[in-house]
C-alpha cells in the first residue's frame, strides 16, 4: 500500500511539474499575442493594406452537359464576359465558359479577400482568449497535481476538490475555443462576424469523463471515513 502511494505521489510530482510548464507556455502565448494584438491595432488602416486574389476552374461533366451544344456554352461565355450574365463562383466571378469534349469548364477568378493590420491586430486579440483559458486550464491542473503529490490516499478530500476545479476549468475553454477561432478568422477576411455559438465537443467529453471520476472518487472517500470510523 505505502509503494503505490508513492508512486502516485512522484506520479503527482511529475505532473505538476508539466503543468508548470504548460502554464508558463500559455502565459507566454497569451501575452505574446495581446501585445502584438495591441501594437497592430495601433497601426492606421491606410499604413498597409493586403488583397488577396485567386483563380479557380469548375468542370461540369454528365449526361445533360454532353447534350449541350458547343456554340451555347460560347453565348454564355459571351454573355459573362459583356456584363449581362453574372455569376459567382467561390467567392469570386465567373469569367467564362468552354466547352472541352463532353465536359464544360467554368472559369472564376477576382479578389477573394482584403484585410489591414488592424484587422490581424483584432483577430490576435481575439485569439488571445485561447492561451488565456488555457492558462486557467493549467493553474487548476497544477492545483489538482499538488493534491496528489502529497496526499496520503487518493481518495480524500482535497484530491476531490482539486479535480472538480480542474473539471470547472476546461468549460470556459470548450465554450471559447471555437468560437474565438472562428470570429477571429470572419474579423480577418471581412472586417465584421457573426456570433455562432459552438462547443468544443472533445473537451467537453474530457470534462464528463473527469466528473464521472469526480463522482467515483468522493464514493471512495466516503468508504475510506466509514473504514476510519470502524477501526
Amino acid at each position: 500500500m505505502d509503494k503505490t502511494k508513492r508512486k502516485i505521489n512522484v506520479i503527482g510530482k511529475i505532473c505538476w511539474i508539466l503543468a508548470t510548464v504548460f502554464t508558463v507556455l500559455m502565459i507566454i502565448g497569451a501575452a505574446g499575442l495581446l501585445l502584438t494584438g495591441i501594437a497592430l491595432v495601433a497601426v492606421p488602416d491606410r499604413a498597409i493594406a493586403a488583397e488577396t486574389s485567386g483563380n479557380a476552374e469548375v468542370v461540369l461533366s454528365g449526361e445533360w452537359i454532353e447534350k449541350i451544344a458547343p456554340e451555347d456554352v460560347e453565348e454564355f461565355s459571351k454573355q459573362v464576359k459583356e456584363g449581362s450574365v453574372d455569376l459567382s463562383l467561390n467567392a469570386g466571378k465567373v469569367q467564362g465558359a468552354e466547352k472541352i469534349g463532353d465536359t464544360i469548364v467554368l472559369q472564376a477568378g477576382g479578389a477573394l479577400g482584403n484585410f489591414t493590420l488592424r484587422r490581424v491586430g483584432v483577430m490576435l486579440l481575439v485569439y488571445s482568449t485561447i492561451p488565456g483559458c488555457l492558462i486557467y486550464v493549467g493553474f487548476a491542473l497544477k492545483g489538482m497535481m499538488k493534491e496528489l503529490e502529497k496526499c496520503e490516499s487518493p481518495f480524500s478530500d482535497g484530491v476531490v476538490k482539486g479535480m472538480t476545479r480542474f473539471a470547472i476549468s476546461l468549460i470556459p475553454y470548450a465554450v471559447i475555443h471555437t468560437s474565438a477561432s472562428s470570429i477571429g478568422k470572419d474579423i480577418l477576411t471581412s472586417g465584421g462576424f457573426d456570433f455562432d455559438f459552438s462547443l468544443d465537443l472533445t473537451v467537453v467529453f474530457a470534462a464528463l469523463v473527469v466528473v464521472l471520476l469526480i463522482l467515483i472518487f468522493k464514493y471512495g472517500v466516503a468508504l475510506q471515513k466509514e473504514s476510519d470510523e470502524t477501526l
